[in-house]
């Protein structure tokens, strides 16, 4: 039997003079300004009898407490459904501790230097909640933690649209037919909202129980709110080592294309994932973990959150409960969410956390050596299907294939660099809220400050700015958050992110990437499959 989860978390605010319609932002649904999702993280939990699917789901929100409200999608929910809240730090312990680390190649001349350390509320009035009309029912759960949960069943999903649209959850038309599609395989649904006595501080993940044996995360109707390149954590614990069934399954830790040097302590894991991912037409999972849960320990961390102490002892129970954990990340963005993944078990054996490149050929460290291969130009910066990268004097950026545009993401500066750091990628022009925000009164225009300068036009998408260039210039982050078009100075092909040696010789050129410069890859790497 399969089970399934969706996060869809909503607040839904409205001016204090003005009523407009509700506009979509990310995880979170509002009307003032568009706040995406940026992540996801969601731990599965298999009974040994295969009957029964516990889920944790990480629940992030920022706004008024009395326009919270959250909504799940599950294959099969009890009319008594087994509802219990986690440590609000949970997912954060259980990601630290299964964290992935790295051994660099050996140095030649000295050892190698120690790696390197590695929108706010919007005025709103709550809204009346509407009775279910005809085709849906609701039922009163009992209080859990801060929550006033629902049991949601619906028969008609029109009349389940209209309910959700009426009680704050904004469901555009783009998503509707996802709807009714779970309506008619015959879904329920779990929707929450803060109890009278909660506040927002109050937040912690849910913990859902229902009948089940393979978990699938649902993220088509996801792709209204997430932002580009959103990362989706899966958690699974249980007696084997699990994998996804539809998405591709990718293992960096014998790839020959990984690339760390210990001159810096800078990897291209990142931009290398995200190159695959795309290579699999956006489908992919990486296994990060995959391994007994006697070999981990949260207590090897330091955890600063108040409820630090509570949170590694729940992931101390869960290791003492199932002896295999799997972790495993995707990476995607609103147009590549149209496949929801699921879940089986593998055959696969154990992947460590730790990739280990000590067995690679000795890289030079002295003083009079060359470069870094890791400072090769657009080393670390991966632009997406069809894009190249671009040096500029503002720094690198992406120039875009015709038909998209350029927005700023923020990833991970690497493996031994966890910190966040600001890159670019160029995303399709799709704009999923077109039909909801241009409305009289609705959200400030993005474009309004233009963004992009002379180089470029600003285009809004999803109610966020991108840069769309013209010919000779690149996008690049502004530094505020935001990006804008600088002038090309060399631009190059994926192939980059490989630090091949001599690389400006064969995939770099000077002329701009829509002038009909010749892309040269170099012998022997793979060669990207474009995707439309």
């Amino acid at each position: 039997m399969r089970t399934s989860i969706l996060v869809l978390s909503v607040a839904l605010a409205a001016p204090l003079l003005t009523p407009r319609t509700a506009a979509a932002c990310g995880g979170f649904f509002c009307v003032s300004a568009p706040v995406e999702q940026n992540a996801e993280r969601i731990l599965f939990e298999l009974d040994p009898t295969g009957t029964e699917v516990t889920a944790t789901v990480e629940i992030r929100y920022a706004g008024d407490a009395d326009d919270f409200a959250w909504v799940v999608p599950v294959s099969t929910l009890p009319e008594n459904p087994e509802l219990d809240v986690a440590p609000g730090s949970l997912m954060t312990v259980l990601e630290t501790t299964t964290a992935r680390s790295l051994i660099f190649p050996p140095t030649k001349c000295s050892t190698p230097p120690s790696p390197f350390p590695g929108a706010g509320d919007a005025m709103s009035v709550a809204m009346p909640e509407a009775a279910p009309g005809e085709g849906v029912e609701v039922d009163e759960l009992e209080q859990v933690g801060p929550y006033a949960p629902q049991r949601i069943t619906a028969t008609d999903a029109d009349a389940l649209v209209t309910w959700l649209n009426d009680n704050g959850y904004l469901i555009t038309p783009a998503m509707e037919p996802t709807v009714e599609e779970y309506v008619a395989l015959g879904y329920d649904f779990l929707g929450m909202k803060l109890a009278p006595d909660a506040g927002v501080s109050d937040i912690q993940p849910i913990v859902i129980r229902y009948p089940g044996s393979e978990p699938m995360v649902p993220v088509v109707l996801t792709s209204v709110a997430a932002r580009p390149e959103m990362p989706i954590m899966t958690f699974i614990a249980g007696e084997t080592r699990w994998e996804s069934s539809n998405y591709t399954n990718l293992d960096l830790n014998d790839d020959e294309r990984l690339q760390a040097d210990p001159n810096t302590g800078a990897d291209n894991y990142y931009a290398l994932t995200r190159w695959l991912t795309d290579d699999a037409e956006g489908h992919a999972f990486v296994t990060e973990f995959a391994g007994p849960t006697d070999d981990l320990s949260p207590r090897n961390f330091f955890f600063s959150a108040d409820d630090a102490e509570v949170a590694v002892a729940a992931v101390e129970d869960l290791f003492a409960r199932h002896s295999i954990l799997t972790r495993m990340t995707a990476r995607l963005s609103g147009h590549e969410m149209t496949m929801d993944p699921t879940f089986r078990p593998s055959a696969g054996g154990a992947v460590s956390r730790v990739l280990d490149l000590g067995d690679r050929e000795a890289i030079e460290v002295c003083t009079n050596a060359a470069p870094p291969l890791s400072e090769t130009p657009c080393g670390t910066t991966y632009c997406g299907v069809g894009a190249q990268c671009a040096t500029t004097d503002q720094g690198e950026g992406c120039v875009c294939p015709d038909g998209h545009s350029a927005r700023v993401i923020r990833v991970p500066g690497g493996i031994q660099q966890q910190a966040l750091v600001e890159t670019m990628t160029c995303l399709s022009s799709e704009d999923f809220l077109a039909d909801v925000l241009d409305t009289p009164g609705g959200p400030a225009d993005p474009c309004i400050a233009d963004p992009c300068g002379t180089g470029g036009r600003c285009l809004a998408v999803n109610g966020f700015s991108t840069c769309r260039c013209d010919d000779g210039f690149a996008a690049v982050p502004n530094g505020v958050g935001g990006q804008t078009c600088a002038a090309v100075i060399e631009t190059y092909d994926p192939t980059q992110i490989l630090w091949p040696t001599g690389a400006c010789d064969s995939s770099c050129s000077t002329v701009d990437a829509r002038g009909g410069s010749a892309w040269m890859l170099l012998l022997g790497l793979l060669a990207v499959r474009r995707r439309a």
